[in-house]
């Protein structure tokens, strides 16, 4: 009896382990592959994130040096800028900048003398005659140049995207005027098109200026900018980010939490690194892993089913009399 028994196990548990081992080897397969498509799905959103914000940030530089642009280009501006008449200067443009900066985000609205001093700060007019060239890259290269310039600064006033436009008359430097936006609204609306969060991270060493003391700060790193600073905050102290010229992406842990990471450089207006972009998005793997353990468990139990399924079977073959 007790050899019958163990015949009929035998038989029974051969068939079933092969059965067990062709679905294991299909879902081991069937995992990597799973394992390959998310890894695939998490660097997709997170490339078109850095392409969203690239193209908003492109958009925002081109948008505005037209309204740069705009202003050197009108005639009583031009009089205005070569006679040093800053009242006449406000005058002209109180008006524009109160709606600019209201409808359209606009931070910095000023002009420059061509001997590289500030005439008007729209947005600080107490502020005005002091030498700009030590610190504003921007400007003294459209001054130097005489060409327009465009992109992302950083200087002491924090970070923006700015155009600076040159004023002549005829062929010879009047100064220059800028616009200058800010940077929040524009990450601000890339994490509520994306459902991700976006941080502008820099430091004094690659911006080349003292950065504002009241950002906050981890180590030599400041954010400038973000949509959620607890969260970088805590990046930054856990994990070592590093300014590349490379783009980076993969997977952060930050508490419980795992999100798709990716890293992109920032370059200024001249092409200089003058920081990174760090965008994260909670990931949503646990679907996939989800899928695999469902895999994992029809496998186990078509196994157990397979043995039943052969042992039944093998109890009712009988030996011929």
């Amino acid at each position: 009896m007790g050899s019958s028994s163990r015949k009929r196990l035998l038989i029974a548990g051969l068939p079933a382990l092969l059965v067990a081992l062709v679905l294991g080897a299909m879902l081991w397969h069937q995992h990597r592959s799973l394992d390959q498509a998310a890894s695939q799905s998490r660097e997709a959103q997170m490339r078109l994130v850095g392409s969203l914000l690239e193209s908003s940030f492109d958009q925002a530089a081109k948008f505005s040096l037209s309204l740069a642009e705009s202003f050197a280009r009108n005639d009583q501006v031009r009089d205005a800028l070569a006679a040093g008449d800053r009242a006449r200067l406000q005058a002209l443009s109180t008006e524009a900048y109160s709606y600019l900066s209201r409808q359209a985000g606009v931070q910095i609205f000023g002009y420059h003398g061509k001997d590289l001093r500030y005439l008007l700060r729209m947005h600080r007019p107490d502020q005005h005659g002091d030498d700009i060239s030590s610190f504003r890259a921007m400007i003294v290269a459209a001054n130097r140049l005489q060409r327009a310039q465009t992109g992302v600064e950083i200087g002491v006033a924090g970070i923006g995207i700015r155009g600076v436009a040159v004023v002549q008359n005829g062929s010879g430097l009047l100064g220059t005027m800028e616009v200058g936006l800010d940077l929040r609204p524009l990450i601000e609306l890339v994490k509520t098109t994306t459902n991700s969060e976006i941080a502008v991270v820099s430091s004094a060493s690659l911006a080349g200026v003292a950065l504002d003391p009241k950002l906050p700060a981890v180590g030599e790193f400041t954010v400038m900018a973000s949509t959620d600073e607890p969260l970088f905050l805590a990046l930054l102290r856990s994990q070592t980010v590093r300014p590349l010229r490379d783009v980076e992406i993969g997977q952060r842990q930050i508490g419980e939490r795992s999100y798709a990471f990716m890293s992109q450089p920032l370059v200024d207006f001249s092409g200089k690194l003058v920081g990174t972009v760090l965008m994260m998005k909670e990931d949503t793997g646990s679907q996939w892993r989800r899928l695999g353990t469902e895999l994992w468990v029809i496998a186990l139990c078509g196994g157990i089913l397979s043995f039943i399924g052969f042992l039944v079977l093998a109890r009712h073959r009988r030996p011929a009399a």
